[in-house]
């Protein structure tokens, strides 16, 4: 039985963090479609969530309305609220990045869900986060500042101190909806995929209705835009729904920092952005960090600790 709740707890890990991964492909193919098509990322956003309920919607067929009512009969609150904050901290994200810059906008919102969930569950559980923890967390998010800073490009910031606090409220929006993933994990992953991209569809649409949703017939372009929705959008939310059936938020938080690590990566082969030596030994940290997930002796779930 402590095997098999280990090898679980194993594959867990490895789902959230395929899909942080996958995540992490968003950021080169959302730069190809604009530069293809001049959509807004906001706009691209508004696609990605449309496909993928459309693609979950097609995959479910006539089971998928039942699972849907069924699902959202079982989480009345939660369901639609952590579909309406997948919408609302990616329009968040997007009005940070324009008014801070992409590499502020990124540390501050990424940074902050971790650290965010690491205090929701030592408030949840009434007690401090084992030292361990906080070491890997920390290691966690220095790692970020150093890959998220890895480059300045001399753009002056608009409006900073607006684009920190949609930053901030991004990133408190995804730790909560990742806190309330969690309590909904019994459900079809695929199901909760479909009814959250659905709900974000409806919080996105009049923010991309005002930034344009004019797609040119470019084939690559389209191509692109269905890749959004279907790989780093359903394919890896499903994962990240399977992986929080055994990972605790907190660390799952830290676990989905391989997405800003991939997106570096990525942007230095594809994009041929340099990656500077401070980025390199923060993808190390970062790398560490995760590894350390992996050794360590899984969390235990708050209903199944003693009473402090």
């Amino acid at each position: 039985m402590a095997v098999s709740a280990h090898v679980r707890a194993r594959a867990g890990l490895l789902a959230v963090s395929g899909g942080a991964v996958l995540w992490g492909t968003t950021g080169v193919a959302v730069w190809i479609v604009n530069e293809r098509t001049g959509l807004a990322a906001v706009s691209i956003g508004f696609y990605r969530v449309l496909i993928a309920a459309a693609v979950v919607a097609l995959a479910l067929s006539g089971r998928g309305m039942a699972g849907a009512r069924a699902a959202v009969r079982a989480h009345p609150v939660a369901l639609p609220v952590a579909g309406a904050g997948f919408g609302a901290y990616q329009a968040l994200y997007f009005v940070g990045v324009e008014n801070v810059g992409v590499s502020i906008a990124t540390l501050v919102s990424l940074g902050i869900a971790p650290i965010a969930l690491t205090i929701g569950a030592s408030v949840a559980r009434r007690r401090p986060p084992p030292p361990s923890g906080m070491a890997v967390l920390g290691c966690a998010v220095l790692g970020l500042a150093l890959v998220s800073l890895r480059t300045d490009s001399g753009v002056p910031a608009p409006h900073p101190v607006a684009g920190v606090l949609a930053a901030i409220a991004s990133g408190l929006g995804y730790a909560g909806i990742t806190a309330l993933s969690r309590r909904m994990s019994d459900e079809d992953p695929l199901v909760l995929t479909g009814v959250t991209s659905a709900v974000a569809t409806l919080v996105l649409l009049p923010v991309a209705v005002a930034a344009g949703l004019r797609v040119s017939g470019d084939a690559v372009a389209i191509g692109w835009l269905a890749y959004i929705g279907v790989v780093p959008t359903v394919l890896a939310y499903l994962l990240f729904y399977l992986g929080l059936r055994s990972t605790a938020p907190e660390v799952a938080g830290v676990l989905t920092l391989l997405e800003p690590l991939t997106a570096a990566v990525l942007a230095a082969v594809v994009l041929h952005e340099t990656l500077t030596g401070a980025a390199l030994v923060g993808g190390g940290l970062m790398l560490v960090s995760v590894g350390a997930l992996y050794l360590r002796r899984p969390v235990p779930d708050i209903a199944e600790l003693p009473p402090p």
